[in-house]
């Protein structure tokens, strides 16, 4: 089991799957934890823009404890997220709707460089097809989660309708 303060940058630049167990609780962070994150997002991202950033952004403790034993060659490396998968979510969506910014200004190169911190590279011997995604929340959470990586926002709207919209 790894207990250990991690950079986000770190633990979303790797090829690695967290899975979240399913005796975890579903996604619900409420406006009183997403305000804080959001002020945090923007402070790191005021540093970076007038080149005073001296850390990266700390994403707090993030327990994982490694499902396969020891590494396979051509597998993706399977994790589970025992505490830190609110955030870790969290950080996931964040980057989703970064990436929706993005394409509404055609910005394709960044939108590329964010896939990379959704998606993993296929190895060889990978099987299961959600290998693909970087985290894989709670069954209750999966379908929605997975649409929101997969989909254009429009896209997810149409199939969900009972989402909000934003502009």
């Amino acid at each position: 089991m790894d207990a250990d303060d991690h950079k986000v940058e770190a633990v979303l630049k790797e090829d690695r799957r967290f899975i979240v167990p399913l005796y975890q609780r579903k996604y619900q962070w409420a406006e009183h934890r997403l305000l804080p994150f959001w002020e945090d997002v923007q402070a790191k991202a005021a540093e970076v823009l007038t080149g005073e950033s001296k850390f990266e952004h700390y994403m707090g403790a993030l327990i994982i404890a490694p499902v396969d034993i020891g590494s396979q060659i051509g597998k993706t490396p399977v994790v589970q997220v025992v505490d830190g998968q609110q955030r870790l979510t969290t950080f996931q969506l964040f980057l989703v709707a970064l990436r929706e910014v993005a394409r509404r200004h055609s910005l394709e190169d960044f939108i590329g460089h964010i896939d990379g911190y959704l998606f993993n590279n296929r190895k060889s011997k990978d099987v299961d097809p959600l290998t693909r995604f970087k985290l894989t929340p709670t069954p209750s959470d999966r379908a929605i989660f997975h649409d929101l990586m997969e989909l254009e926002y429009a896209q997810v709207i149409r199939k969900r309708q009972n989402l909000p919209t934003f502009s």
